[in-house]
């Protein structure tokens, strides 16, 4: 197999990095903190963010077993996407994050944020993802393969390159720029306590960091903080 075994790995690896990660520049306007935790962390991570910012609107709170209600009926307010729309509408009835995330229509509206933020360039789509796993996994393979034909230190190097290309965030160049510039712009806060809307984009760009910082006891009992809330409910 040889050198042209280890062409044909680094083409792979090339093609691969190309689909996942272009464009270099993407669509930022108009983005909302929901939007930013998409980039960073997906649909899941969105959802999570909108959970957040609802219940810093006073219109949902979380019961002593770790599940999530609304407190108002009157409407999570105009200036809103589709997936606070959806879940507050989901939790309409006792639920745990969990089985929310899993209801069809919050489902369908996770599915809008991840064909959005592949619209703006900021993240791979299902498809490019597909097609990027395809040529890694064929280098992968062929870096085992040289790597068994006692090109030991050639082969094993390619082969964690593939398995890195494969497991890398699904963010393109123009997502983890604008994260970068984002977090310079939004540092987690020191002493002073930000406002509800600067904690919704704070935890949309640091994630559980923040949520510990910021809403540990919400977050603790919701289950944003990973694993499972205090009770999960049986969907």
């Amino acid at each position: 197999m040889g050198s042209i075994g280890v062409v044909c790995v680094v083409a792979g690896l090339v093609g691969a990095g190309l689909l996942r990660w272009l464009p270099v520049r993407g669509r930022a306007d108009g983005l909302t903190a929901a939007g930013v935790a998409g980039v960073r962390g997906g649909s899941r991570a969105a959802l999570n963010v909108a959970v957040v910012e609802l219940h810093l609107a006073g219109v949902i709170d979380v019961g002593r077993l770790g599940r999530l209600r609304r407190v108002v009926h009157t409407g999570p307010g105009r200036d809103v996407t589709s997936l606070h729309r959806t879940a507050w509408a989901a939790f309409g009835r006792e639920l745990s994050l969990a089985d929310a995330a899993a209801a069809p229509a919050v489902r369908r509206a996770r599915e809008e944020v991840r064909a959005e933020l592949a619209g703006r360039g900021l993240r791979c789509g299902r498809a490019r993802l597909t097609m990027a796993a395809l040529p890694a996994l064929a280098a992968g393979g062929t870096g085992v393969a040289i790597a068994a034909q006692e090109a030991f230190w050639v082969g094993v190097p390619l082969a964690v390159l593939s398995l890195a290309v494969l497991c890398a965030p699904a963010r393109t160049l123009a997502g983890s720029k604008l994260l970068r510039g984002m977090r310079r712009l939004h540092p987690l806060p020191g002493a002073t306590p930000p406002g509800p809307e600067e904690i919704g984009i704070l935890a949309a760009l640091h994630g559980r960091r923040a949520l510990r910082l910021l809403l540990p006891e919400f977050a603790a009992y919701a289950g944003l903080l990973g694993g499972r809330a205090a009770r999960e409910t049986v969907a």
